[in-house]
């Protein structure tokens, strides 16, 4: 729904556009039949072009980023709950209400059409229906039958009326009539609808003007009877009527001489506006990052992010994804299944994808709380192989972490070594950092199931370093004193919970800084106590805590099932007994009934002696 403003403003601004052209260029021309088209074609531009798109591709460098690590957001305050109109809410409802009101208008204008046409009985003529009713009403046709009264005309005047309206019949002039009406409709919040709708109708009347007059031979009497006419003002909707209020523009229409062929340039005119109206609102911009390279010492392998669906994606972004995914990639995604909470999360989505290269793959969740980030991410090799999946969350299937912060580059190019922090419930990467794939040297986040009930805590942070472009590490000064940590050695011995600040550097302003420590780049860390070892103790005995109340909770479920199943076989018992006792009961009725046949027949002998 969320796109049905913007579809509607387009297409009434393309529907101002056409009338504005009619009027100013082409309403005082004599190409009748010429006009009509370019007054349909213009309902059917509105309808259809505001559909399609021209896909501009911008391609970015991530920015790398320097910022102090407290000031990541860990959690978001719950909002005050403070009640607002919802404007687009309210807007919907009124134009919804609109578009009803005057749909029961067409609904009664065609009752009252049908009462007039089916009240008499219709002789054939021809091609034709004739119609000759005792009502005051205006002449009308409604696709192949005429309407009239022959009773308030003279001969003369009867033969143009019926010539005006077989006009409107031949060239199917009623489809015009009942197009504009549905465009009064769903438009009808659009002034220009109105005046549109206007100057359809009055070119119906001059395109059957200029073709009865062809074929009478008295054109002065057929404006005799256009003025005689207007005396009828009772017209039926729905229909082409031969009154029409602008008599005194049908007349001067008919005297007039014939446009020049070469003013149909005019038409023209309106080609390079639509290409203005394309290139101002019909361009979507797509950002892409640049494809992150990353070297490690056997393959060199590229990652693109395709595609981010996550709990707030709407069903038109997902559609909108999909058609993209097909366009720039080849790639051919199936959505369904999508299931909802109250408030329009997603908490279900089945994805389906193949492309061209044979690759097929299969992503579905289904839950009662909404999904996490599903990412779709195309790796390319350099062979020029390519894989394409799935990965949902903040891990990838290999369960190494994905999230990655890049600090202070010195230049414009991808970093080549990065920091990177998760953990298992909250995404600490700001708004604005650039993600970056995972690298060979990425260390395994631990599988450490969730605690039932636990609260949604940080669980674990890592340090993740990644090699520069010769494959060296790059040098660490925590608190401005070189240490000579490997990564196990960093990740035991630095708490990220005691970190204030990192600094990345590299290029020419880590060796201006470090001298030749800095050729390979150089991470500076600044931890809030000074210190450059903590004791991690307290983290390994959370985890192991709550792998063991895992594992308790594991053997209670245990033990409820096996008190469950032998319920269940002292249930069959108690089932079989009363099945046993049934059968009792049933033998026991069967011998009471044939002792009462026995005391029938005893009594049947008693009373014949």
């Amino acid at each position: 729904m969320e796109t049905i403003y913007p579809y509607l403003l387009k297409a009434s601004g393309l529907i101002a556009l056409f009338y504005l052209a009619y009027y100013f260029l082409l309403r005082k021309e004599t190409f009748f039949t010429a006009n009509r088209f370019f007054l349909l074609a213009g309902l059917g531009t509105a309808v259809v072009l505001p559909l399609f798109y021209i896909t501009k591709i911008v391609w970015v460098t991530p920015t790398p980023l320097t910022f102090p690590i407290s000031d990541l957001p860990l959690q978001q305050a719950s909002p005050e709950e403070t009640f607002e109109i919802n404007w687009y809410l309210t807007a919907i409802a009124i134009y919804i209400v609109g578009s009803a009101l005057f749909f029961i208008k067409f609904g009664m204008d065609y009752w009252s059409l049908n009462r007039v046409l089916y009240k008499t009985k219709a002789q054939q003529q021809a091609d034709f229906k004739l119609i000759d009713v005792q009502e005051k009403i205006a002449p009308f046709s409604y696709f192949n039958t005429i309407v009239f009264n022959s009773s308030l005309y003279s001969p003369s005047e009867l033969q143009s009326i019926l010539e005006h309206e077989k006009v409107h019949s031949e060239q199917h002039h009623t489809i015009d009539v009942l197009i504009i009406r549905f465009f009064s409709i769903v438009f009808w919040f659009n002034p220009f609808i109105w005046l549109y709708q206007r100057a359809i109708l009055q070119n119906l009347e001059f395109i059957a003007d200029s073709e009865a007059t062809k074929r009478l031979n008295d054109k002065k009497a057929y404006q005799m009877a256009l003025v005689k006419i207007t005396t009828h003002e009772n017209c039926v909707a729905l229909t082409n009527h031969f009154y029409q209020s602008l008599i005194k523009k049908r007349i001067v229409m008919l005297n007039k001489n014939q446009s020049k062929k070469w003013n149909s340039w005019k038409y023209a005119l309106i080609l390079p506006a639509l290409i203005a109206f394309v290139f101002i609102f019909q361009i979507k911009v797509l950002a892409q990052e640049k494809t992150v390279t990353h070297t490690t010492t056997s393959k060199t392998t590229t990652e693109d992010i395709i595609l981010v669906i996550d709990k707030n994606t709407s069903d038109a972004k997902l559609k909108q994804e999909a058609q993209l995914l097909k366009d720039l990639h080849g790639i051919n995604l199936k959505i369904s299944k999508v299931k909802r909470n109250a408030n329009q999360e997603i908490t279900g989505i089945k994805l389906q994808f193949d492309d061209k290269n044979g690759n097929k793959g299969t992503n579905q969740v289904d839950s009662d709380r909404p999904i996490s980030p599903i990412t779709f991410i195309k790796n390319t090799d350099s062979n020029g192989k390519s894989s394409i999946g799935f990965y949902t969350g903040k891990a990838n299937p290999k369960g190494k972490i994905n999230k990655r912060i890049v600090l202070n580059s010195s230049d414009d190019e991808e970093s080549n070594f990065a920091f990177s922090f998760s953990d298992d419930e909250d995404d600490l990467t700001p708004p604005d950092a650039p993600s970056v794939p995972d690298v060979e040297d990425a260390i395994d986040a631990p599988d450490v199931p969730d605690a039932p009930n636990a609260p949604k805590v940080q669980i674990q942070k890592r340090v993740i370093v990644t090699r520069s472009k010769n494959g060296e590490k790059p040098i660490v000064y925590i608190n401005g004193k070189k240490v000579d940590f490997t990564m196990e050695e960093l990740n035991s011995k630095l708490d990220p919970n005691s970190i204030e600040r990192m600094d990345v550097y590299k290029g020419d302003i880590s060796i201006e800084k470090y001298g030749d420590d800095g050729k390979n780049g150089v991470i500076a860390i600044t931890t809030k106590d000074g210190r450059t070892e903590v004791n991690v103790n307290k983290i390994i005995k959370r985890a192991q805590a709550d792998i063991e109340r895992s594992f308790s909770e594991r053997e209670n479920m245990q033990a409820d099932m096996e008190r469950a199943r032998k319920e269940m076989e002292l249930s069959k018992i108690e089932i079989q007994k009363a099945k046993i006792e049934i059968e009792k009961a049933k033998q026991e009725i069967q011998k009471a009934k044939k002792e009462i046949e026995k005391a029938k027949t005893d009594t049947q002998k008693n009373q014949k002696k």
